[in-house]
């Protein structure tokens, strides 16, 4: 059974061979090929070239297109910053001030490193969409605000100018259909949704189920109505708090938790009770998987796989965006412990 039949098992309910592992890694990918993170980041070719030499030396489920969070900070106009080799960042933010007439919705096959991550994707699944999972990253209505306005003017205008935020976390709903349908038209099976600021460690559960909820699910049935096979909802924290509304209202097919949510846990919660959701997590992406041994995290994958049992709910991964230095080594000794101990 290959990663796009292990991972579209469990997605229909069905028993695979064993333990899908699907961690959260795209420029980690990119060392490991011989390349630098602003490569990676800058040429479709490298960027797919990387993340299909990740897939084949460490032998995990599928792959997520990607380059960082500010993919649609910069579609819409703002400046990023390309470091040699580290993350891409925005460095000025495009609506420096409150003013929605400023906005113009960008065309994802022009703007900015949008047709980069389209193209990427597409060579992704012309090369081995039949063997992998694809799955790339867009970011969700609250992520993709706070690239455009600032985290901090952001979480002012919560409080000063609330219609505004309202306004601009419609606009980026629609930006975010708009990206992951071309995605989707890419070759995409499915497509990962960062929402970390989401958080209750960051925004109150009653601002994140009123304000920012209702724009996920609008979100997430348009992509799913678009031919998508599944969703991944990423939410950084402990996001306990927020388990129902996160892990079934929102209508995502996967909730992807940090490493600080016991995954067994979760599974049993009574928010979850009766819900299809795939549970994909977790372990520390700054701990083992960064700091540990490929014994330390084939340990760790262990007795993670263990705690879950035979749940054909959860998906083996890392609790946030792996490092390239966790590559090839410690990804391999995932996969190794749910080859040995995920068996159904």
């Amino acid at each position: 059974m290959n990663g796009l039949e292990r991972i579209r098992k469990v997605l229909t309910g069905q028993v695979p061979d064993r333990t899908p592992v699907f961690p959260l890694v795209h420029y980690g990918t990119s060392h490991a090929a011989g390349y630098t993170i602003r490569q990676f980041s800058t040429d479709a070719q490298i960027n797919a070239r990387c993340l299909i030499h990740g897939f084949r030396a460490c032998g995990y489920d599928g792959v997520q297109p990607a380059v960082a969070v500010m993919v649609e900070g910069e579609a819409v106009g703002g400046r990023a910053e390309y470091p040699e080799d580290n993350v891409p960042f925005i460095k000025d933010v495009f609506l420096k001030t409150p003013d929605m007439d400023l906005l113009h919705m960008p065309d994802p096959k022009t703007a900015g490193t949008m047709p980069l991550i389209i193209e990427s994707t597409r060579i992704c699944a012309a090369e081995i969409g039949t063997e992998a999972y694809i799955a790339p990253i867009i970011m969700g209505p609250l992520n993709s605000a706070s690239q455009i306005r600032g985290v901090e003017a952001l979480m002012l205008d919560v409080i000063d100018r609330p219609e505004f935020v309202e306004a601009l976390l419609d606009f980026t709903t629609d930006l975010g259909i708009r990206y992951g349908k071309a995605l989707l038209d890419a070759g995409a099976h499915g497509i990962f949704i960062g929402e970390a600021i989401c958080s209750p460690n960051f925004i109150s559960p009653n601002l994140y189920r009123k304000t920012v909820l209702p724009r996920q699910q609008t979100l997430i049935a348009a992509l799913h109505a678009y031919g998508a096979d599944s969703t991944t909802l990423h939410i950084c924290g402990d996001t306990v708090p927020i388990l129902k509304a996160y892990g079934v209202e929102t209508g995502a097919t996967i909730i992807d938790l940090d490493w600080q949510v016991d995954v067994a846990e979760a599974l049993a919660a009574e928010a979850l009770q009766g819900a299809t959701t795939l549970v994909r997590g977790n372990l520390n992406p700054a701990g083992e998987l960064f700091r540990g041994s490929p014994q330390d995290v084939f340990e760790t994958s262990r007795t993670l796989i263990e705690s879950v049992g035979k749940n054909t709910r959860f998906i083996l991964g890392s609790g946030c965006t792996m490092n390239p230095d966790s590559l090839p080594a410690n990804a391999r000794a995932m996969v190794e412990a749910a080859d040995r101990f995920g068996r159904f």
